[in-house]
């Protein structure tokens, strides 16, 4: 997290660098040069090490804080649309060195991983494509490298938010130890002047008992609350959660989850992610659950499901795997690979086969909406590719129970000729009521 900051410190300050000269620009440099891991020509003492290592640490948290953690050359990020706007600003200023160009060359930013001797430093540029992921033509559009920047804005903040929690948990347990330690430094010196405690304790006993059966089993589930968040620690700050009992089987498409927003010594905190509902659990509760963790799982993989008829050749179903594979290539931000193709049921007497696909998103469960829209992106590409090939799959007609449309045809047939035999006596009535009064007014 750390190093991809110094990424963004070094690619700005270094584009920006030989047109400042002001001595801020130099701090700025001075903090990035913080950030950066250690060289192994340096030797330490373990002493020497630990303590350069808070210092780093302090540093780069010092750097969170700040209405400008990307330094003064990219400007404000005090908010996420500060932070967008900034990047595109520096997006423009990258594209003046570039001015025949209408996308931003990803050689440009290559720069950076150039040691002084001039050579590439291949860590460092593994890391820029990793934080960037061009395109397979090497280009980077200003929405992909405002996607990239907000990225890193959103680990400053969840990382700002962990430590600020983490820091809450400390203090909560710095209480309840100092709890146990006065009582058992106060029975010590007691016992020092000479009394002794233990018989007074002895003599509590009873209502102690008494009290054991009362709070027996909220005394455990908070001990087994507080092993959870100590020992287990399933969860942090912002991660993904999904919980469920531990024999219940895990969806395929992704669990229904939570967002955590805070955790306690007796209770988590989290935001549900399809409502925005926000619930408290106690940790005890959580101990005995199945806690998946979309932050921690690998990356993301996608099951896609199509339908064939029987009747469609093998070549055009090569040629379908060949457009999807294709498809995923030309997509490097998105995908990793197309790791599966292979046919899931055959139903002859429906008269379609079921082939799955199956996809490596690049990104996690955690951050669900991109898996989303490019899991939506490949089918309508399937689709459309099945419909110029001719192989898309139509249901059989469904059959129809006769027995029950003569039921409601008759039914149908039996109120209408009531109602027409209704309409005829009303109109006899009428057409009889007429008749009488013309009698009557010629009399």
């Amino acid at each position: 997290m750390v190093h991809a900051s110094t990424l963004l410190h070094i690619l700005f300050l270094s584009y920006l660098s030989p047109y400042c000269q002001h001595t801020h620009f130099r701090s700025c440099l001075c903090l990035s040069a913080l950030c950066v891991p250690m060289q192994d020509d340096f030797q330490w003492t373990d002493t020497q090490g630990k303590i350069n290592n808070v210092l780093q640490f302090r540093q780069a948290v010092s750097l969170l804080d700040q209405p400008m953690p990307f330094s003064l050359a990219f400007g404000k990020s005090s908010t996420r649309e500060e932070c967008m706007e900034s990047s595109q600003a520096v997006y423009d200023r990258l594209m003046l060195q570039m001015p025949d160009e209408e996308v931003l060359s990803f050689e440009l930013i290559s720069f950076v991983a150039l040691n002084k001797e001039g050579t590439v430093d291949h860590a460092k540029m593994k890391r820029l494509v990793h934080l960037f992921r061009p395109d397979r033509s090497g280009k980077l559009t200003r929405l992909d490298f405002v996607k990239s920047v907000d990225s890193i804005y959103k680990r400053f903040r969840v990382l700002r938010a962990s430590i600020a929690n983490s820091s809450q948990i400390d203090e909560a347990f710095e209480h309840l130890f100092n709890t146990v330690y006065y009582f058992f430094l106060a029975m010590f010196l007691l016992m020092i002047v000479g009394l002794n405690p233990w018989p007074f304790i002895a003599s509590l006993t009873g209502i102690l008992i008494s009290f054991a059966f009362c709070f027996g089993t909220a005394a455990s589930n908070y001990f087994e609350g507080l092993l959870l968040i100590f020992v287990r620690r399933p969860y942090d700050i912002g991660d993904k959660i999904a919980i469920a009992p531990v024999d219940e089987v895990s969806n395929p498409d992704g669990s229904s989850a939570w967002f955590v927003e805070g955790v306690s010594l007796f209770t988590t905190t989290a935001r549900y992610a399809t409502t925005n509902e926000v619930a408290t659990f106690s940790n005890g509760s959580l101990a005995n659950s199945r806690i998946i963790n979309a932050a921690r799982s690998p990356k993301a993989t996608v099951y896609v499901h199509f339908k064939f008829s029987l009747d469609v050749a093998h070549e055009k179903v090569t040629i379908f795997r060949d457009s999807i594979e294709s498809f995923v290539k030309a997509r490097p931000r998105e995908w990793i690979q197309m790791s599966a193709f292979r046919t899931q049921s055959v139903e002859a007497d429906l008269g379609y086969v079921e082939y799955t696909v199956v996809l490596v998103h690049r990104e996690r469960w955690q951050n669900l909406p991109p898996i989303l829209n490019s899991k939506a992106d490949i089918q309508t590409f399937a689709v459309e590719v099945q419909r110029r090939l001719g192989i898309r799959y139509v249901a059989p007609p469904m059959g129809i129970m006769l027995d029950a449309v003569n039921g409601a045809s008759s039914q149908h047939q039996d109120g209408a000729s009531a109602d027409a035999s209704g309409n005829e006596s009303a109109e006899r009535l009428a057409l009889q009521a007429l008749a009488s009064e013309f009698l009557r007014s010629d009399k």
